[in-house]
Parts: C-alpha cells; sequence; structure tokens
C-alpha cells in the first residue's frame, strides 16, 4: 500500500479528504495526520509517506512553506496543495516550490482520484528504481541507510535466478559489461520483469542478466515460470538459468550471487540450454584441470611434425564430437584446448617467435563467440592453422594496415547502425575469429571495446557542438536505440551521465 498523509485545519475537510482516500482511492492507506506544517514535519520522518496532501492556508505554518522543507528534506515525497477560491493564483506558485499538482476546495472526488491514480503510477516505478538501486548495493557489498531498506525494502525473504545468454563471459575485456546488445530484446526482457514485480540488474557483462523476487510479492512458481519464458524468448542461440535453491535475507544478497556464479561458470556447456538449481557440483570436473590423453598429444606432435594436417583435422573433428555427446562444459573444454594449442604452438617451427598472437586472449574470444561445438571446431581450426602457417598466405592480403583503417573507417561511417563483428565480418568476408586477431593485434583491445569506445566519443562530440540535444537523439546516432542502457554505458565510460556532460571539465 501506498502512504498518503493529511494536513489540514479544518476538520470538516480532514474527515471529507480521508472519506475520498479510503472509499475511492484503491492501493492507497492514510498513515498520519496533522492539523498544520509545524505538526507536520515532526511526523513525516517516522512515517515517510509517499504523498503528502497539504491545505495551503493555515496557522503556524501554511503549506507553501511546508512543502518547500519537503522538496529539501525528503525530495522523493510528491506534494499536493488544496486550496480556496481566493488562494487560487498563490497556489499555482506554489509549484515552483516542488508541487506535483494542486486542487480547489471542495475537492472534486474524481478529479483527486484521477491525480493520485496518475501519482500512483509514477510511485510504482520509483519503488521499482529504488529496489533495484538499493539490491544493486548489496550485491556489491555496498552499505545502504536503514530506513530507506525499512521504506523501499520491507521483505523479509528474497530469492534469485542468474541467466547466461550464450557462452561464459569473456576474461580479457577491461569492459566486459559494456557489450552491445540488442536494445529490443533488453527492453523486452526490462517490461516483463517490471511488470512482474522482478527486479533485474546486469550480471557480469551484457548477456548476464540478475532477477530477484520475493515470495510476498509473487510465488515461487510464476518466478520459475517467467524466467524460463524470458530464457526461451530472449534471442540466444542457448542459455544457462540457475536459479537458487533457497530463500535468504538482504545481506545475504552478494553471497548468494557469487554461489549461483560459481555453478553457472562449473555446468555451462557450448550450445547447450540448461535450467539447474543451484548451487551443485560442478559437471565433469569442470572447475578441475583436464588432462588430455598421452596417445593424442603424441599423436598431435607427430601430425605437425610431419605436416599431416589433414589428419590433423580429422583427429580434431573426432575429438569435438566426443566432447559434445559427452556435454563437456565451457571451462573443461577451454582447458583442454589450451592444452592443446599451446602443444600445436610448441611443434610448430613457424609460430616460433610470432609477434602479436597471444593463444589464450584469441581463445578465450573464441569461446565467447562459439554458439555450438561444431561452431566452435571451425574457429579453433582456424587459429591453429594460423599457428602452424603463421601468418597464413590467404589473409596475407587482408593482414595489413590499410585493410584494418578500412574496417575502422566503415565502423565509424555507419555507427548509428546496430553494428556488430557478424555484421562487420559478413560486409569484409572474414571470420570472427580472424577479426579479433586484427583488433588484438592494431589496437590492442577487443571488437566489443573498440565499439563502445568510438561510440561515446562521437556522443561527447555530439553534446560538444549540440548542447541543447536530446539524449536519445544522441544516443540514436551514435548506435542505441535505448537511449537508458546508452546513458548506463556512457556513465561506466566517463563517470557521469550524458544529461550532466561538462566538455572539457
Amino acid at each position: 500500500m501506498l502512504k498518503i498523509f493529511l494536513v489540514e485545519d479544518e476538520p470538516s475537510a480532514m474527515r471529507y479528504l480521508k472519506s475520498i482516500v479510503e472509499v475511492k482511492c484503491s492501493g492507497y492507506e492514510i498513515v498520519g495526520t496533522a492539523e498544520n506544517g509545524s505538526e507536520a514535519l515532526e511526523k513525516i520522518p517516522s512515517l515517510l509517506p509517499d504523498i503528502v496532501i497539504t491545505d495551503i492556508k493555515m496557522p503556524v505554518m501554511d503549506g507553501i512553506e511546508l512543502v518547500s522543507h519537503i522538496k529539501n528534506q525528503w525530495p522523493n515525497i510528491y506534494s499536493v496543495i488544496v486550496s480556496g477560491y481566493q488562494e487560487f493564483e498563490y497556489a499555482k506558485n506554489a509549484i515552483q516550490c516542488g508541487v506535483v499538482d494542486y486542487l480547489l476546495k471542495p475537492v472534486n472526488i474524481n478529479q483527486l482520484k484521477g491525480l493520485l491514480d496518475s501519482l500512483r503510477k509514477k510511485l510504482e516505478n520509483d519503488y521499482y528504481e529504488k529496489r533495484v538501486e538499493i539490491l544493486k548495493m548489496a550485491l556489491h557489498g555496498m552499505p545502504t541507510e536503514t530506513r530507506q531498506i525499512e521504506k523501499y525494502m520491507p521483505f523479509k525473504r528474497y530469492s534469485m535466478a542468474v541467466l547466461r545468454g550464450n557462452g561464459l563471459p569473456p576474461r580479457f575485456y577491461s569492459k566486459c559489461d559494456l557489450l552491445p546488445q540488442n536494445s529490443a530484446e533488453e527492453n523486452y526482457v526490462y517490461s516483463v520483469a517490471k511488470e512482474k514485480n522482478i527486479w533485474i540488474l546486469h550480471g557480469r557483462d551484457g548477456l548476464e542478466h540478475v532477477f530477484i523476487y520475493t515470495p510476498e510479492i509473487i510465488s515461487e512458481k510464476d518466478f520459475r515460470e517467467i524466467i524460463t519464458e524470458v530464457a526461451e524468448k530472449f534471442a540466444y542461440s542457448y542459455y544457462t538459468v540457475v536459479f537458487a535453491s533457497r530463500f535468504f535475507d538482504l545481506m545475504s544478497c552478494r553471497n548468494v550471487v557469487s554461489s549461483l556464479y560459481q555453478t553457472l561458470d562449473n555446468n555451462a556447456v557450448i550450445g547447450l540450454c540448461r535450467i539447474i538449481d543451484g548451487p551443485v557440483q560442478a559437471q565433469n570436473n569442470a572447475g578441475a584441470l583436464s588432462v588430455i590423453d598421452e596417445t593424442l598429444l603424441k599423436k598431435i606432435d607427430f601430425y605437425v611434425s610431419n605436416a599431416l594436417y589433414d589428419e590433423l583435422k580429422q583427429e580434431f573433428i573426432k575429438l569435438f564430437d566426443k566432447w559434445e555427446k559427452e556435454q563437456r562444459t565451457q571451462l573443461w573444454v577451454e582447458n583442454s584446448l589450451r592444452q592443446i594449442l599451446q602443444r600445436i604452438a610448441g611443434r610448430s617451427a613457424v609460430f616460433q617467435g610470432a609477434q602479436n598472437y597471444n593463444i589464450e586472449v584469441l581463445l578465450d574470444e573464441t569461446l565467447y563467440y562459439s554458439t555450438s561445438f561444431g561452431n566452435l571446431l571451425a574457429a579453433v581450426w582456424e587459429l591453429i592453422e594460423n599457428i602452424i602457417y603463421y601468418p597464413k598466405n590467404s589473409n596475407q592480403k587482408v593482414d595489413t594496415p590499410d585493410f584494418f583503417e578500412s574496417i575502422k573507417r566503415y565502423m565509424k561511417e555507419n555507427i548509428s547502425e546496430p553494428l556488430s563483428i557478424q555484421s562487420v565480418c559478413a560486409v569484409f568476408g572474414i571470420s570472427q575469429t580472424y577479426l579479433s586477431r586484427l583488433f588484438r593485434k592494431y589496437e590492442k583491445m577487443s571488437f566489443n571495446e573498440y565499439l563502445t569506445e568510438i561510440r561515446i566519443e562521437k556522443a561527447k562530440q555530439l553534446i560538444k557542438e549540440n548542447p541543447s540535444i536530446l539524449i536519445k537523439d544522441v544516443a540514436a546516432l551514435v548506435g542505441y536505440s535505448d537511449q537508458f542502457y546508452f546513458s548506463r554505458v556512457f556513465r561506466s565510460i566517463t563517470g557521469v551521465p550524458p544529461s550532466e556532460y561538462t566538455p572539457g571539465a
């Protein structure tokens, strides 16, 4: 229930206002009353109402002075002035003091009901955003005022789920939480969560979400059904969902989400949609180091040393088929591939001394972009070809500064479009793995980091050249259809939201 505090010095007018709220305005409760502004200021701190409805003309302290104090001390409280006809112009001026609306006496029932219905929508949005903010602080172990928790998070029990789209977060992105994403899909997830009173926060990057709920608002059964539906409708190639297996208090959020992350990481399988009740033990000893069969390693040594690359490729095809049937986790596969690729590099005379070719980084990106074992095999084999033949002759014509500059020029010229590594690769006829290597070689950063960087730099330029430009227009001009997501990215890069950005400051 949303809380209303009434301030009125005439008993009959007070009774009339109370009767309208109690009979006609569902979703509200009157938590307190006062006969003047001074008395109201004494009671408001302990009650923290959502709305204060006050008469304008009262002894001791009038309504104008009261709402001025409320605006300064409790900016989240909405104030409504009630005035007689003779104070009409005076009441209009009160809007400058923070009044959201004013009503003439005698108060019209439908007018007050319409106003409170309108404010309820604003308050519900305020509550949702404030609760998300408090949860975000809890997940990061940051303290929150007890009064804020009592007002916005009075619940005793919580639970959560982590939804991961595609592969695990990349380890070598310094801005992994800023990966570009489809804003339409992002909006779908947020709208569903908000409608159902489920609080949604970003996970470790843009392809991961944390959903938190309380059984005091929504049932566990409904929560699981909603999250499962979101996972299936969200445009992932595959997904992993981990549900918390117990309820917890607000202060335990950080520990719970850490355990769910660990469960997810240890059980995610490339290309396989999974729903897990966590925490659980790691599948296939994902957390342990995989040990490659010595016979296989000797085969690889022999094939590489004797340049039997067709035989080597067939060995990889069989190996990936075996891993897929065994549903080996991404961590297990990554560890195995790392050993194999390092072994191949150690046996390749061409690879020795090669510059700008970091197997760890490229393997990390390869796993991130792969959506199936077949897709991963093709990308890994391209890595192997580059290790064996480095630099690969067929790519000589594109592995040049001029070619790379043409890629960057294309991205800058099309910055307002929904660019992705897939779309750029399609334009230039190269693979994702190869494009990733070009960015690591020439820019010392990933494709996504570079794309985010040029978008934010362009946004800063637009704001500098057009101080009155709307944020939604800036967002659209640099490739973000969702201005709120754009604002989050902008703030993460610059430290301030775009509305507060001052060029040269």
